[in-house]
């Protein structure tokens, strides 16, 4: 039986100013308009496939599946699949080897990275180049300047630095500014920027911010523009307490 595949899409990107480097001919990629999957669309591919099981039970094998994850790193231990790899690591200073865990002054860190069987389905990723009309915040890095993570968690309350491009925040804008976007699509903005550079902004994540995994974005309103402008970060970004 053939089923129309209507999912295949390639990763597109474009070429902006790299801000990054001191070569003023040096471009960097951006991607650009790449639909983001849920568990939803997950599941439509898998019965796209032909599969017997229906949306129900594929639903509740991954609910299960997601429940026990999260058992096995509350018990504190490492987690290793094809598609993906997570270890929890104790962030903090101690200042002496008797000196015990103290969660107001240390953190526990969730560390991710692709499996084995996820990087090798990248090497048949197809690209496509399009052009960028028009110019927007570029983020190219997130990292926590505590833990020193990049691109993969932030801590409440700590420092964190963005680089890119274009990001200088318009101050006289409310509607401006650095937001955590969470997977029901609400923004928190963060309030306490102590660097605002247009190829790095140095920022305080929120204290309220609830642990989980958000979209970085960045709204502003360009030089010689009126309307707000948006960038968000290619990826998600896990915050902790």
């Amino acid at each position: 039986m053939f089923y129309l595949n209507i999912f295949i899409m390639p990763l597109r990107y474009g070429l902006v100013e790299n801000l990054l480097t001191d070569d003023p001919d040096d471009l960097m990629a951006v991607t650009v308009d790449n639909p983001t999957m849920g568990i939803d669309e997950i599941v439509e591919r898998m019965i796209s496939r032909g599969s017997t099981v229906t949306k129900a039970e594929a639903l509740g094998t991954l609910e299960e599946f997601k429940s026990a994850v999260c058992d096995i790193v509350k018990d504190g231990n490492n987690v290793n699949t094809e598609l993906f790899v997570i270890y929890p690591t104790v962030a903090g200073v101690f200042e002496s080897k008797s000196e015990a865990f103290n969660a107001s002054k240390h953190g526990i860190n969730l560390n991710l990275r692709a499996g084995k069987r996820l990087i090798e389905s990248s090497r048949d990723l197809n690209v496509e180049r399009v052009e960028i009309s028009e110019s927007k915040p570029t983020l190219k890095t997130v990292t926590d300047l505590k833990t020193g993570a990049v691109n993969e968690s932030v801590t409440v309350g700590q420092i964190v630095s963005i680089k890119g491009g274009l990001l200088k925040i318009d101050t006289e804008s409310a509607e401006a500014g650095i937001f955590f976007i969470d997977p029901d699509g609400n923004a928190h903005k963060a309030s306490r920027i102590v660097k605002n550079k247009p190829s790095e902004l140095l920022f305080f994540v929120p204290d309220d911010l609830t642990p989980g995994t958000y979209q970085v974005e960045i709204r502003t309103v360009l030089y010689k523009r009126k309307s707000l402008s948006t960038g968000r970060l290619g990826q998600d970004i896990v915050v902790t307490g």
